[in-house]
């Protein structure tokens, strides 16, 4: 018997499962009804009586008691027992804790040189009237034998082990030290169970925080799917995984395993990154369990709960950080194939602009001839039209290239939106699409080039009317923003394709046709914006539009120097 109960405990059972077993495997053999274990398991808590019957029926309870409840230690010596058998429980509940305290000597024959108090008939030996009755009632068998045996599990955890039986004699001389040695053989069961539980539970958390790190390590993952690949492995790591919910939740990311909203029992965690509440890991039970009396959750538990939230706050600051230098090394990219575009289109513009000068010139001067015909004269002002056209193009060029230095004062960005609408209210009102101006009251000054700053507002204005075909309406803000001044231009049209989002500023790129545009508009703005040390960023969704917002300096630099 002392075997099986030793190799129960090395299992590593939960603590109910475990003094389940070993009481059905104690009852039978020890021929006794009722078993009682009264253990102080050395925590806060205090201690805890565990109850098992199998007569009339099997049963099995818990108390847990706090250790400033527990009662007095009255010395209320065996041989003066009372004589109401109604007084019974409160009568072993004094005897259990004089056993307990080691303080029986020589109190009786029925104290054994260990300290245990046993009786092979509580009639006689404890002077009742009647012999005392299980349940404390007259509904309950009468109460024959009792053995009061203490035991310890370690220096700090005492244990006192009762046994009652209904007939007599149960116990004896002999037997008594065989269950004195059934006890000492219970504690240490009951203490080295307890060591295996603990082992296996922090190896099942251990393992747990080792199977995230390679979530997190797995090359190329989503934050998406490593949080959903770690909300469904963290139920394995708690003590009762077919009951856990977990949900694990960062910005606009929710990922849950299980019912949580059945949860009775709920443990959190924040994500916190760069200070900043991001999100929440949450793991809940969603049904009560017997082991619950002192807590939900082992204290290794709440550890575990917010070791996973720091990993997941460090996996995504790492990720945003790779994200940031990634965008930033394609900005950087994307500013060398400009400056290589912007040369190429300087030398372009220098090359071409002497010849467009030559033919505007001899063109005019045809005109002005004598005698020429009326159809040479209409194509003779084709030819003018064209040049001019192509004089436009080749100034917007150098503009790019940023070979027209600007001429840069202080600017009220208001008054340059106002006129920049209205040159393009009629062209609005032909396209049915409406202006909302939500100007800053402040009407904030940047530093610039009010000609170039006006064909910046021009430019996106007509950027976003032109993406709304079927009309819709176009947002124009201002806003004063410390040392810089802001100007937003959002329309409500198609978006940007993420298969062009890194060429939108290069020159004569475009998805509209030849007689909407030449692709320069939006090169011509990053163009004007980098020549006057500021930024541009959009932020664009399928189907919902885009949103430009220029950033301006709003004072010369700081070497004083004005182009």
């Amino acid at each position: 018997m002392s075997r099986s109960i030793l190799h129960l405990a090395t299992r590593g059972p939960g603590r109910f499962e475990f003094l389940r077993e070993a009481s059905r495997i104690i009852l039978p053999f020890a021929c006794c009804d009722v078993l009682e274990l009264r253990v102080d398991n050395g925590s806060p808590v205090g201690r805890y009586r565990w109850s098992a019957s199998q007569r009339p029926a099997e049963s099995f309870s818990f108390d847990l008691q706090n250790a400033e409840e527990a009662p007095a230690k009255t010395r209320h010596t065996p041989e003066r027992a009372g004589a109401d058998a109604n007084e019974f429980v409160a009568w072993l509940d004094n005897v259990v804790e004089v056993v307990a305290s080691g303080d029986v000597g020589g109190v009786s024959r029925c104290v054994t040189a260990h300290g245990s108090f046993w009786t092979p008939n509580a009639t006689a030996d404890l002077a009742f009237k009647e012999a005392p009755r299980l349940s404390g009632d007259e509904s309950g068998a009468p109460v024959q034998s009792l053995a009061i045996i203490p035991f310890e599990m370690n220096a700090e955890s005492p244990g006192v082990l009762v046994l009652m039986a209904v007939r007599k004699h149960a116990f004896t001389s002999q037997n008594i030290e065989f269950y004195e040695s059934l006890a000492q053989t219970l504690g240490l069961a009951i203490d080295d169970r307890r060591a295996q539980h603990a082992l296996r539970e922090r190896v099942k958390e251990l393992m747990c925080l080792y199977s995230i790190a390679q979530i997190l390590e797995t090359p190329d993952i989503t934050v998406l799917d490593a949080i959903q690949r770690i909300v469904e492995l963290i139920p394995s790591a708690w003590q009762f995984p077919d009951s856990i919910a977990a949900r694990i939740s960062l910005d606009d990311i929710v990922c849950s395993h299980g019912d949580m909203d059945s949860v009775v029992h709920l443990q959190e965690a924040p994500i916190r990154i760069d200070g900043r509440r991001r999100g929440t890991v949450d793991v809940g039970y969603v049904e009560e369990h017997p082991e619950f009396v002192e807590g939900a959750f082992l204290p290794e538990e709440q550890h575990l709960v917010r070791a996973i939230a720091r990993e997941v706050a460090q996996f995504a600051q790492r990720r945003a950080a790779i994200e940031e230098k990634l965008r930033l090394a394609e900005q950087v990219r994307q500013a060398d194939r400009l400056a290589t575009i912007g040369q190429l289109a300087a030398g372009v513009a220098h090359e071409i602009n002497e010849p467009l000068g030559a033919i505007l010139g001899f063109a005019q001067l045809a005109k002005k001839a004598s005698g020429v015909p009326e159809s040479t004269e209409q194509d003779l002002e084709k030819i003018v039209g064209a040049a001019l056209h192509a004089r436009t193009i080749v100034r917007k060029l150098m503009l790019f290239a940023r070979q027209s230095p600007p001429s840069k004062s202080f600017v009220h960005l208001n008054a340059i939106v106002h006129e920049g609408l209205t040159l393009l209210k009629p062209r609005l009102s032909e396209s049915r699409v409406d202006v909302a101006r939500d100007l800053d009251p402040a009407d904030p000054v940047v530093f610039a080039d009010a000609v170039q700053l006006h064909q910046l507002v021009v430019n996106l204005c007509v950027n976003g009317l032109q993406s709304m075909s079927k009309g819709g309406r176009l947002t124009v803000r201002t806003r004063g923003s410390g040392p810089w001044g802001e100007l937003e231009v959002q329309d409500q049209g198609g978006g940007i394709a993420p298969e062009i989002a890194d060429r939108i500023f290069e020159p004569f790129f475009t998805t509209k046709s030849p007689e909407q545009g030449t692709g320069l508009g939006l090169s011509v703005v990053h163009g004007i914006v980098l020549s006057h040390g500021g930024t541009i960023d959009y932020e664009s969704k399928a189907e919902s539009g885009t949103r430009f917002c220029v950033r301006l300096p709003t004072s010369p630099p700081e070497d004083g120097h004005v182009e």
